[in-house]
């Protein structure tokens, strides 16, 4: 902390003296603590009956002792009360407005502010209250020292004449003004101006701010471009010298109650009909899309591709007028099946309009369900200046003039909202796409959702007048976009984005979520670390941090970067819950309460992009004081939460994350994140936990028999694992113990001995800051100090599954995080017997609580001709608690299969690159296609020391010998540096298709255990190829005789020396032992 005073100290101190816990950040650009979590409450905390009633008395209470600490020395007169809302824990949040209070004698200006006070635009202090009364948490975004130095020298009068004089030269100008100037008469203002303190640029201005139109230059990413164009949006100017602060557009891009339905856009090639609720037009045969059942009515319209709803205020007016067409059905039968002809006629398309309406539908339930919410406004505000707002979807959008395109085929979509009269307007607009990249943009539901969220973004804020909005600009038009691709994962769980609307082969995503730096993905390179932050300023590029957090908290993850120790950092995922009636990944909830409770006082943009970057800071304390509010602190819920944002780059400044030892565990826990980093993983198997008993490391555990003197053999198995310290602390006495159980799905486990019974441990002491105890590259030449050894008994009488499971437990003195202290291996290698089925016995049972029915997901990249089945059949079992039922998997495999390669391809891939970057290559080749001559797919692996690379590969593969040899084109990251280059390489290398089947075993539709059978198709001959370990189970009598063997031979050797030394002690006789 530099810029704080001498009384702050103190204040600080006291706090600590009540709850030593404390959790302060420190703002130091404000000079105030942007959060102080804790035990805030010098008193006995007491649950009063109305707790909203005491909390605004008791937020000031504290301020009158502590306020220095959160703004000015008098911060609690220099308050006023926004808004108090009780949540679904009954937990009360306050929130309120900083004002100013000038000095001297400004005339002019006492004449246009109330109560002597104006308000500072974006300083807001929000208070937090527990059910029980405690004061937990303070946010402050006010300023400690404000100083206003300049004079009123601008009326409002004198305001609409410079903004008219600023956009009359600019493109558009004169049919923008005979269009809106008979409605708007302080045009090009559409609002009346109100007088702010802003905070500008390390000064405190006084401002005009407002709404309406003006000359804007940069493009919907943030990014400049050559000339201006006029558009809606909020507007700042200076109001002594008449500068443009900023302007902020307002767009974000990306009856009787009856049912009907319609054909939606997807699945493409053959669209599912969707339920929808509509509206009767009285008693005609003509229906309309608008759902009244609700708080809220969903109206969905057809725009038609008419250049008359293409603007702002053409847009706005018809809806408030009522002018614009709604979608109907006229022939009665309440179906919406009209599909386009051809491209041309795409506008004809009736589709658009369903999947509008209905996922209009299944985004307001989801908010609904997950937090009781009310459409967008929520009832969160005075009427006016918000009344209930209906949600407005328009179809068959032709786009606005500032984009400059000359059709419907764009694709994208927009969110926008209008002020009129004094009353907030808001609708979502749709493109039809161009029906060869992509299918109707409306189709894709993550989209949908996405544009969703900017209208529930901009009504969880409020400034002094009430009116909604977060500022769309700089670092908080990056929050937009952020938090609309966070919320349209978790509502669709849709990681890669627009995959559903794709017409292209292979399928291309427009956003990667799950890899934001795809170089693939249609808008490829964006962001998934804070560090890279200053590489763009593309709003979409930056939300990708927060959006990939969400990604790893929900869906679960690996975040890989080559210049970071660790590269990898596994988040899993922290599961479900049931809320409202509906499924939702917790991490939903989470964000969902940080957006509405806590991201309130992320203050306005400043113009200091040091400061302004600090509101993904306020975000990430945000998230972690809602994990604590809904699962506890300490919990695996809060500690995943800390985890994600401390992969994606923003751990608190300043602070140490500690010490992590965890595991890449088993691949099914990061399948989304495993096509891009290059490594291999089973779905029910651990590249960290693996068998390796010479050679390859996919090795069966080798089970000991009843040699022919009826006496066990002595064979040793041995494991190895791999830790990983994903902290930025050493790990101190870190320990693994060792566990295992018949394949499959098992309840009981037995501990890992040697031959001699002694349980097996694997002590690694002090593990490195974000090091491991052995490197990735080494995986089939790991060290002898990583392993353990593992005994199996002979199998008892009757018993047929030869198969295991194993599972390693870690322990470190000061490990933070102990919920990633797991692996589990659970994978058979069978042997490659065409025209012989392979039959693996494996065990089912269920882990819950609860009575569960049986239910399995046979699953894998097999050739055409091969079959997997399980024999038993499984439909209606019951499994009580803890029950086990014996199950056979059997691959059937035709004589002659594999000996020349058929797809899939996708696979492993070990060779060498060359050109300006050569060495050896590992990593995987997979979304591959082959027309019969060239292959082309997604090339992702490791240069050993060097780097990693991500991008394609094109080039040829002799089916007969596997080898492939071509070009490769991508992104190169550089291993320790971070730089990243775009090479062009040459690679030749051995391709091994996958030929995996994962059963996995699912409750409710969520795989909980699986295991993995792995078909050791032999590699033929190349350059690059290698061998495959043994695929038995069982220690090969004839190796466990030739032990024997060898023992009895030296016993007898020792033997004869020993009768020979002494017949010659006896004889005292020299002997030739060599003639």
């Amino acid at each position: 902390m530099r810029n704080i005073t001498q009384s702050q100290p103190s204040l600080l101190g006291q706090l600590r003296e009540i709850d030593p816990n404390l959790n302060i950040q420190w703002d130091e650009v404000r000079g105030v603590a942007s959060s102080i979590r804790g035990n805030l409450t010098t008193a006995p905390a007491v649950a009063p009956s109305n707790l909203r009633a005491v909390a605004e008395p008791n937020s000031l209470a504290f301020l009158e002792t502590y306020g220095e600490l959160l703004g000015p020395p008098d911060i609690s007169r220099s308050l006023r009360l926004l808004r108090s809302r009780t949540d679904d824990l009954g937990w009360v949040h306050l929130e309120f407005q900083q004002y100013y209070y000038p000095n001297g004698e400004q005339p002019a200006l006492r004449e246009l502010i109330q109560d002597n006070a104006i308000e500072v635009y974006g300083s807001k202090l929000a208070a937090h209250f527990k059910s029980d009364g405690t004061l937990i948490e303070v946010q402050s975004s006010c300023w400690r020292d404000i100083q206003v130095d300049r004079e009123l020298a601008i009326n409002p009068q004198q305001l609409q004449t410079l903004l008219l004089q600023r956009i009359e030269p600019v493109q558009g100008f004169s049919e923008l003004r005979s269009r809106v100037e008979p409605q708007e008469g302080s045009f090009p203002l559409t609002d009346p101006p109100r007088l702010v303190v802003y905070p500008w640029q390390n000064a405190f201005r006084l401002a005009w701010l407002s709404y309406g139109y003006g000359a804007y230059n940069r493009d919907s990413r943030g990014e400049p471009t050559e000339f201006p164009n006029i558009t809606y949006g909020q507007l700042v100017i200076d109001a002594t010298t008449g500068e443009e602060i900023l302007f902020a557009p307002t767009i974000h891009t990306a009856e009787t109650a009856d049912t009907g339905s319609g054909l939606a856009v997807t699945p493409l090639g053959g669209p599912t009909t969707r339920t929808l609720n509509i509206v009767r037009l009285d008693t005609t045969s003509t229906y309309r899309l608008k759902d009244t059942t609700h708080s809220r009515d969903i109206v969905t319209y057809d725009a038609a591709c008419s250049t008359s709803y293409n603007s702002n205020s053409e847009i706005g007016t018809a809806l408030v007028n009522g002018t614009l067409p709604v979608s109907e059905d006229t022939e009665g039968d309440k179906n919406w099946n009209r599909l386009p002809s051809a491209t041309v006629s795409r506008t004809n398309g009736q589709q658009p309009e369903v999947d509008a309406h209905y996922f209009a539908q299944q985004q307001y339930e989801w908010y609904n369900a997950l937090a009781d919410r009310d459409g967008w406004d929520d009832g969160q505000y005075p009427n006016p200046p918000v009344p209930p707002l209906t949600i407005n979807v328009l179809a068959h959008c032709y786009p606005p003039d500032e984009w400059a395109p000359d059709d419907c085929t764009t694709v994208n979509a927009y969110h926008w909202r209008r002020k009129a009269a004094g009353v907030w307007t808001y609708w979502l607009a749709f493109m039809d796409s161009d029906g060869t990249t992509y299918d109707y943009f409306v189709g894709s539901h993550f989209f949908f959702a996405h544009e969703y969220q900017h209208a529930i973004t901009n009504c969880s804020f409020i400034d002094g007048a009430n009116d909604p909005g977060l500022t769309y600009s700089d670092w908080l038009g990056a929050v937009h976009e952020g938090l609309s691709d966070v919320f349209a994962g978790l509502s669709t769980e849709q990681w890669l984005s627009a995959r559903d609307i794709s017409l292209a082969t292979p399928q291309q995503i427009i956003r990667n979520i799950a890899y934001p730096r795809d170089a693939a993905a249609y808008a490829s390179n964006k962001l998934d670390n804070f560090d890279d932050r200053n590489t763009t300023t593309d709003f979409y590029a930056r939300g990708t941090i927060l959006a990939h957090c969400a990604f790893l908290m929900g869906q679960g993850g690996v975040h890989q970067r080559a210049s970071r120790t660790p590269v990898l950092i596994p988040v899993y995922s922290m599961g479900r819950q049931t809320v409202g009636g509906k499924d939702f990944l917790k991490a939903a909830r989470i964000w969902y309460r940080a957006l509405t409770n806590y991201f309130s006082n992320i203050g306005a943009a400043t113009g200091l992009p040091a400061n302004d970057e600090n509101t993904f800071r306020t975000l990430r304390s945000g998230c972690v004081s809602a994990a604590e509010d809904l699962y506890g602190t300490g919990s695996l819920e809060h500690k995943t939460t800390i985890l994600a944002f401390y992969a994606v780059g923003l751990h608190p400044v300043g602070t140490t994350y500690g010490a992590d030892v965890t595991f890449l565990r088993w691949g099914a826990s990061w399948w989304m994140s495993r096509p891009y980093i290059g490594i291999s993983s089973p779905d029910w198997s651990s590249v960290d936990l693996f068998i390796n008993n010479g050679g390859a490391s996919e090795w069966n555990a080798l089970i000991n028999i009843t040699d022919s003197m009826s006496n066990p053999t002595q064979y040793e198995n041995t494991v190895y694992c791999r830790v990983r310290n994903v902290g930025d602390q050493a790990a101190q006495n870190v320990q693994v113990n060792f566990y295992y159980a018949k394949v499959g799905t098992p309840s009981g486990w037995l501990e890992v001995t040697d031959k001699d019974g002694n349980i097996q441990v694997l002590n690694i002491g002090t593990l490195v800051a974000g090091e491991s105890n052995f490197p990735d590259s080494a995986q089939n030449s790991p060290p002898a100090s990583a392993s353990v050894k593992w005994y199996i008994p002979p199998l008892a009488a009757g018993e047929t599954v030869d198969h295991f499971c194993l599972k390693a437990v870690v322990t470190s003195d000061n490990d933070v995080n102990t919920y990633n202290n797991e692996v589990q291996s659970n994978i058979a290698y069978a042997p490659y017997t065409p025209g012989t089925p392979f039959r693996l016995p494996f065990i089912v049972t269920n882990p819950l609580d609860e009575e569960i029915a049986l239910e399995l997901k046979v699953q894998g990249p097999l050739p055409r001709r091969w079959k997997a089945r399980i024999l038993e059949d499984t439909k209606g079992i019951g499994l009580k608690p803890s029950e086990e039922r014996l199950l056979t998997l059997t691959i059937d495999l035709p004589p002659g299969e594999d000996q020349q390669l058929e797809p899939p391809f996708d696979g492993e891939v070990r060779g060498k690159v060359f050109g300006s970057l050569s060495g050896p290559f590992a990593g995987t080749l997979t979304d591959i296609t082959w027309d019969g001559q060239r292959l082309k797919g997604r090339l992702v692996g490791n240069l050993d020391e060097i780097g990693s690379f991500i991008g394609s590969f094109e080039g040829t593969l002799d089916v007969k010998t596997w080898q492939i040899k071509g070009r490769v084109t991508g992104n190169f990251q550089c291993a320790g540096t971070g730089n990243t280059s775009q090479p062009c390489l040459g690679l030749e290398a051995c391709l091994r298709p996958l030929r995996r089947i994962d059963i996995s075993q699912l409750v409710n539709g969520q795989p909980i255990n699986g295991t993995t059978v792995q078909v050791q198709v032999p590699i033929p001959d190349n350059p690059y190829a290698w061998k495959l370990p043994p695929t038995n189970t069982y220690v090969v009598p004839e190796a466990a005789g030739c032990k024997n063997r060898s023992l009895l031979f030296l016993a007898v050797a020792i033997a004869i020396l020993l009768f020979l030394l002494m017949w010659l002690y006896v004889t005292q006789q020299p002997v030739e032992l060599i003639p």
